[in-house]
């Protein structure tokens, strides 16, 4: 399972990531996918996200706490 959340996603990224993931709340996309997906998925919203926005990436993982989060334009992170 993922969740990616955007802020200041331009609406044809949005639509994008809704093929793959449903959009619970304007943003907030959560959904099941391959590894592979998920990886294009998140090359997608950092190559796509102008440089005001900002994205979270909350994926499964073989760590301790079971998932990984990642970030895309937020500084100090």
């Amino acid at each position: 399972m993922i969740v990616i959340s955007v802020t200041n996603a331009p609406s044809q990224l949005r639509g994008y990531l809704t093929r793959y993931l449903s959009e619970i709340q304007a943003g907030l996309f959560v959904g099941c996918c391959s590894a592979r997906v998920r990886d294009a998925l998140w090359k997608r919203v950092q190559d796509d996200l102008p440089e005001h926005g900002k994205a979270i990436l909350v994926h499964n993982d073989g760590n301790e706490q079971g998932y990984r989060v990642d970030y895309w334009n937020f500084p100090n992170k």
